[in-house]
């Protein structure tokens, strides 16, 4: 059976019947994939025929069936009730979204869909399948083209990737001949016949000008996106293989500074790409550019801003990773309100649930010492009624600890917890009486009142949630 992806085999099984064509996409791209499905689903003729498809051969995988409405009219609306009516004639669960704001591009109808899937998918706890065809990959890779895309672009729908994609290797031909034999119902989108937009103009008719020049020309761009395909897999393999970590959030990515430091600067240029697209950040040529550089140029605690909205900075290992430094990606994402513009005051024991970015959890008893004279110093006791307040650090501050009775300033001690500059302006600072005496995870004052086995001390732990 041939791989999802490998275009020239998927193209053979055209002489199939239809019914045998589909089923056997759909097992090819199902094989690999654990757990439910939910189906990206327009009301176009393409998808269509992915829901009656699947809702035929692999009923059991659907956890749901997602329809956007981009709130563009009356075809958008049409559409997605199309796709409603359908799903639960089937016996689907169906999920359907309108947009409040209506995008004015492909790029802001895509981003606005792909947030609502990606949504929905994470709901379920499943994976995203399109309706992706065969002709949607060779639209793509000439667009690619057309904006200089390198080696990594050419691969793209047929990318390793998160989405499923049975139709990868069908023509819209075999799927419209599968819809009218199967009495598939489903609205044409006017777009589809518009060159208002650069996809349609590829469609209509840059790619038939070419196809009569040089024929056999899609199939040679299809084999050229297979060839980018496979080296993209070689490189993730690789990406595996260097301790790549990835947050809960996918927010975050960090990878050992080790596993860059002796690679050649061209090495660099194929690894960062793959490393920020696993924080969801799609780098352009400057980028990689820059972060080639930072790879040796970038010191402990340094950091630089690169295309896609993200950071990129250098760091100490943390608690629980393996020692030497590490690069960090940073994804850029909307931040939470900060409860309180965070500052906060009051007694110990009404202290909320969250201030800022941290998480404040009430302990029922105190923690347990083991072999130290202290907890944690994530962990935090005082008395019933206690004033205290909470604010960010800042600059200047200062607190008076064991090893410094005198004080000495929290920025020491953040270099010692190897906490990344970048966090410290919204890094927690706990005062009584106007000083400070704990900075969670990082240092404890000497007035600070936490000794394990006094019961009238209430304890906190602080969690700091940064994705």
């Amino acid at each position: 059976m041939p791989s999802v992806g490998d275009q020239s085999d998927m193209s053979d099984l055209t002489n199939f019947p239809p019914d045998a064509l589909l089923q056997a996409s759909l097992e090819v791209a199902l094989a690999p994939v654990v757990g439910p499905i939910v189906l990206a689903v327009s009301g176009g003729r393409d998808s269509m025929v992915l829901l009656r498809a699947m809702a035929r051969w692999a009923p059991e995988r659907i956890a749901a069936v997602a329809t956007f409405d981009h709130g563009t009219g009356s075809f958008a609306t049409e559409a997605a009730s199309l796709v409603a009516a359908e799903s639960r004639r089937l016996g689907l669960t169906v999920v359907r979204e309108r947009s409040r704001t209506p995008g004015q591009s492909e790029a802001a109808w895509r981003t606005a869909r792909w947030d609502f899937l990606d949504r929905i998918a994470r709901a379920f706890k499943a994976r995203v399948a399109t309706a992706h065809s065969r002709d949607d990959q060779l639209e793509t890779v000439v667009m690619r083209l057309l904006r200089g895309a390198g080696a990594r672009g050419m691969a793209a729908l047929a990318a390793p990737s998160r989405v499923v994609r049975p139709w990868l290797g069908v023509s819209r031909a075999e799927l419209a001949r599968w819809a009218a034999l199967e009495q598939v119902a489903y609205l044409e989108d006017p777009m589809n016949v518009s060159r208002a937009f650069l996809r349609g103009r590829v469609r209509h008719e840059l790619l038939p000008a070419l196809e009569a020049a040089t024929p056999g020309f899609s199939d040679q761009i299809l084999a050229i996106a297979d060839r980018a395909a496979s080296w993209r897999r070689e490189v993730e393999r690789h990406v595996d293989a260097m301790g790549v970590d990835v947050s809960p959030s996918g927010a975050r990515v960090s990878c050992p500074v080790a596993a860059l430091a002796f690679t050649s600067g061209a090495g660099r240029g194929v690894l960062w790409p793959a490393i920020c697209a696993r924080a969801g950040v799609t780098l352009d040529a400057k980028g990689t550019r820059e972060l080639v550089k930072f790879t040796t140029a970038g010191k402990r605690g340094s950091s630089i801003r690169v295309s896609g909205g993200a950071i990129v900075l250098r760091r100490g290992a943390a608690a629980g990773e393996p020692s030497g430094d590490r690069f960090e990606v940073r994804r850029d994402l909307p931040r939470r309100p900060q409860d309180g513009a965070g500052v906060w005051s009051g007694t110990w024991d009404t202290l909320p649930p969250r201030i800022g970015r941290f998480r404040w959890r009430r302990l029922h008893t105190a923690p347990l010492p083991g072999q130290r004279a202290e907890p944690d110093l994530w962990t935090m006791g005082f008395p019933r009624g206690e004033q205290v307040a909470l604010r960010v650090w800042t600059a200047g501050d200062r607190i008076r600890t064991l090893g410094a009775p005198a004080g000495r300033r929290v920025t020491r001690y953040f270099s010692a917890a190897q906490v990344p500059a970048l966090d410290r302006s919204t890094w927690p600072v706990l005062l009584v009486d106007n000083e400070p005496v704990w900075v969670p995870g990082v240092c404890r004052g000497l007035a600070a009142p936490s000794r394990p086995g006094r019961p009238e001390l209430i304890w906190y732990r602080c969690e700091p949630e940064f994705d």
